[in-house]
């Protein structure tokens, strides 16, 4: 049997959309666009030859997500293979290659973006600091969840400022579900849900003392990998998270009520209001007292 032709594009149901040069160039000067822009995106269904090589690399940043079937890429790190779930980031100007498995031949959606951005996404999501990376703690349904089929519709239809701000949004969304991902992604669905439900456990009972280890113990997990996952999910250790919900909850009833800011103390686990007044000004940068002075909405 001969080896399929490696090619580009030309894939039956693909999608495929690329900015004119001067559009791009035009768009790059929009003050809401040089922050994030989306200059070529598109699909391509078991891409069955799928090859790509660029000696000087791509002059955008590239996500490429593997929905289905496997494929590989390469850079200076040597070559990586990809699997369904897994989120590919090429950064600018440096060599690499990439092509769909032969005998299992991935569908992937990919974008290409450049804009300020950009780079503060990479580190927020988890890539390693290298020229080619990629995330393999995604689940397929975590990929899907990306939604990436919405930004090369919508670049279809057509290269408006409109157009180009509503794909930036959709490129953002994108982002930011992968990094919820990458962070949920490497506990087991029935820790990440047990995680959750102490979240919520704490949220209900603000006012309780509250222990590490017994949050641990109630999500069945050691407080080493409690701490970790809950941080993960959070970006918070579990005590400084309940602290945070206490603040937040002391706000809205400086917001909406005439109570004593030491009544709100207490309402919200306090029993010293001093030490309420330090933890709020902590997380606030003011004063309960000056907070309630500044006028809202």
């Amino acid at each position: 049997m001969l080896a399929a032709k490696p090619q580009r594009e030309g894939f039956v149901g693909q999608h495929l959309t690329v900015l004119p040069k001067p559009v791009r160039e035009e768009a790059r000067k929009h003050p809401l666009l040089r922050h994030l822009l989306v200059t070529d995106a598109g699909y391509f269904p078991a891409a069955q030859g799928h090859l790509v090589e660029r000696e000087h690399g791509s002059p955008t940043h590239l996500v490429i997500a593997c929905l289905r079937g496997r494929g590989w890429y390469r850079s200076r790190g040597g070559e990586r293979p990809v699997k369904p779930g897994d989120l590919v980031w090429l950064r600018p100007d440096q060599p690499h290659a990439y092509g769909a498995d032969p005998e299992d031949p991935w569908t992937i959606g990919w974008v290409h973006f450049c804009g300020e951005e950009a780079e503060s996404w990479h580190n927020h999501i988890g890539f390693p600091d290298e020229p080619a990376s990629s995330l393999g703690q995604i689940t397929a349904e975590g990929i899907t969840a990306l939604k990436i089929e919405q930004i090369y519709l919508e670049l279809e239809r057509g290269y408006s400022i409109p157009d180009l701000l509503s794909t930036a949004i959709l490129l953002r969304a994108a982002l930011n579900v992968a990094a919820q991902a990458a962070r949920h992604g490497g506990a087991t669905r029935s820790a990440s849900d047990r995680i959750a439900a102490v979240r919520e456990h704490l949220r209900e009972n603000l006012t309780q003392a509250h222990q590490l280890k017994e949050l641990a113990a109630a999500a069945g997990l050691s407080v080493p990998h409690f701490s970790s996952l809950f941080r993960r999910q959070t970006g918070y250790a579990p005590i400084d998270y309940l602290i945070r919900l206490r603040i937040q909850r002391a706000c809205v009833l400086l917001d909406t009520t005439d109570k004593s800011v030491a009544a709100i103390a207490a309402e919200v686990g306090y029993e010293d209001a001093y030490y309420f007044t330090r933890c709020f000004h902590r997380i606030v940068g003011s004063s309960p007292r000056s907070y309630r002075k500044v006028p809202k909405g």
